[in-house]
Formats: structure tokens, sequence, C-alpha cells
């Protein structure tokens, strides 16, 4: 999460990016990422870690309209949330297959 908001405000010419990749295929893959880790990490609190990070998502959105050189759009946010819903998706997936492997043996 410290990389995500390091990236997200920081001025545009110093924002860590992977040149091969498309800047919503790094916000996507960002957001997954912590998504799927943390709901992977604390399965008990899936629903308030999920809403922690859009909660994050559109905070650090909004307060990218205090850099000069970034922007706030709706467009990055809606990839933003999309990626911590998949993330915690797949984090629950495999929650549930670890049970069924731990219960099948």
């Amino acid at each position: 999460m410290a990389l995500i908001l390091f990236s997200t405000l920081s001025p545009i010419d110093i924002r860590p990016h992977l040149a091969e990749w498309s800047p919503d295929t790094e916000r996507f893959l960002a957001y997954a990422l912590a998504g799927s880790l943390l709901c992977f990490a604390y399965p008990r609190q899936r629903w308030f870690v999920l809403a922690a990070i859009v909660a994050v998502a559109l905070g650090l959105e909004w307060a990218q309209t205090w850099e000069a050189t970034r922007h706030g759009r709706p467009h990055d946010a809606v990839v933003k949330l999309l990626g911590a819903t998949v993330g915690a998706s797949i984090a629950f997936l495999l929650d549930q297959m670890i049970a069924r492997l731990r219960r099948a043996s």
C-alpha cells in the first residue's frame, strides 16, 4: 500500500512505472495484488479490507487533485476498484480451494 500511495501522489515525472504496460494495467494489477494479499492475510475481515481498499483508492484519486502534475479521474478510480474487487475475489477462491484440500486429506 505504501508503494501505491507513493505512486499515486508523487509528481508524474518521478512516478514509478513499467514501460511495457499501460497505466490502466499498472493500476489494475497494483490494486488486484493489494486486494488479494490483504484479503488473504485477513480472511475474517475480508469485507472490511475490501471496503478499506475502496476508500483508499477513492481518497487517493481525489488527493491527486492537490498535485499540480496529476489529475484524479473517475475512469482511473473504476480501474482501481475493479482491480481490488478481482484481487479480493481471487483471495476468496484460493481460500476456498485450500479449505477443500484440507478437508479432503
